[in-house]
């Protein structure tokens, strides 16, 4: 009996892997049919989305064509003006760059430049100082001629930032006649007067007697005074027509007669500023003037930041333009979509569309000599 049963299960057990073995079959079967029709229902997804885009492109061609040349042509006549200005305004900026770079390079060069230029000044005015023998209209030309020289070699301009021998009218109507009128940015002017007297000093450096040479240098500083006085009663400030400082310069040729006046009396320079007149030997007088030519440069490059400061506003004003027509172009395509579909359900679907009567035209036996394109008459039948 027990083999009887043991046999038994084992023909259950055989009949179980069988059926076994043809369920995983028939799993198997649907899987791989599923995969089949999920790829079919793909590829009939893709052809449906390219048989609507063929049939999309062919209703639209003419019109779009027509549509793009025109807006092709409107867009060019926009953008053209907008790059010009965008090269121009390029230009302008890499330019401010560099001359901004050149000024920042050249500032050593112009510290060893002045330093040299100094030195040189000072030799040439030594050896002339020493050919000078009491003539104070030879002093005055030659100092003149000096001051000249370091006007020029500050690369300020004769007739644009400095001019020579103005005659104006101060306020009383007297004429006065400046030595020089240094033009400044914002319309504004600096007189420097160049007309020291050095006799006495130059007959201090030659004295070998210490106390004679003693007396002689408060010979000039009294001299010096004496002009600081005399051009502070001029008043040249308040000369009309200029837009002056309130201070006047006052040029000492030799560097060495500046400093013997002011090592003599310490308080010499702070007495002339409280008579507005400020005393300039050759090596200071230069670092101002060099100031002043190093604030035209700015003042040129701050007109120049404002010429590009409006070209961009000219540029975006350009853009804005641009914006809207862009925007513009947008709705009327939007416009001419809206109409396709609408003219697409008038002519394919809906009841009684041209498409379906065009057909019962041909079912009552019209014999027309072309077809239908395949789309729409597939359209009307769904």
């Amino acid at each position: 009996r027990l083999r009887d049963r043991r046999q038994a299960l084992e023909d259950q057990c055989r009949r179980l892997a069988s059926r076994n073995a043809g369920l995983e079959e028939a799993v198997a079967l649907a899987r791989q049919q599923a995969r089949e029709q999920q790829e079919f229902f793909q590829r009939s997804r893709q052809q449906l989305e390219q048989d609507f885009r063929m049939l999309a492109q062919e209703v639209l061609g003419e019109k779009s064509a027509r549509l793009a040349a025109e807006h092709e042509a409107g867009l060019r006549g926009l953008l053209e003006p907008v790059r010009e200005q965008l090269r121009d305004f390029r230009k302008k900026v890499e330019d401010v760059y560099d001359r901004e770079s050149r000024d920042r390079v050249a500032v050593v060069r112009e510290i060893e430049h002045l330093k040299r230029l100094n030195e040189r000044i000072s030799a040439d005015a030594v050896r002339l100082t020493e050919a000078l023998r009491g003539s104070s209209k030879v002093q005055g030309q030659w100092g003149e001629m000096l001051l000249e020289k370091l006007l020029e070699d500050s690369g300020l301009r004769r007739g644009s930032e400095f001019d020579t021998q103005v005659a104006m009218k101060s306020g009383d109507g007297r004429r006065r006649q400046p030595d020089v009128i240094v033009h400044l940015p914002g319309r504004r002017e600096i007189i420097i007067d160049a007309k020291v007297s050095l006799t006495a000093y130059v007959q201090a450096h030659e004295t070998g007697d210490r106390r004679r040479q003693e007396r002689l240098l408060d010979r000039h500083v009294e001299s010096v005074k004496k002009h600081v006085s005399g051009l502070s009663a001029k008043r040249y400030q308040d000369l009309l027509d200029l837009g002056n400082l309130d201070f006047v310069l006052l040029f000492i040729p030799v560097e060495g007669a500046f400093q013997a006046a002011v090592s003599r009396q310490p308080d010499l320079l702070r007495e002339a500023m409280r008579r507005k007149v400020i005393l300039c030997s050759p090596s200071s007088l230069l670092a101002i003037l060099r100031t002043i030519h190093h604030l035209w440069r700015l003042d040129e490059q701050n007109r120049n930041s404002l010429a590009i400061a409006k070209q961009a506003g000219n540029l975006y004003d350009k853009f804005v333009g641009f914006a809207e027509a862009f925007e513009e172009i947008g709705m009327r395509l939007e416009q001419t979509r809206q109409s396709w579909q609408t003219a697409r359900k008038r002519l394919a679907t809906g009841q009684g569309n041209l498409i379906s009567r065009a057909q019962t035209l041909r079912e009552l036996g019209v014999q027309p000599g072309r077809d239908l394109p395949p789309s729409l008459t597939r359209e009307d039948h769904t």
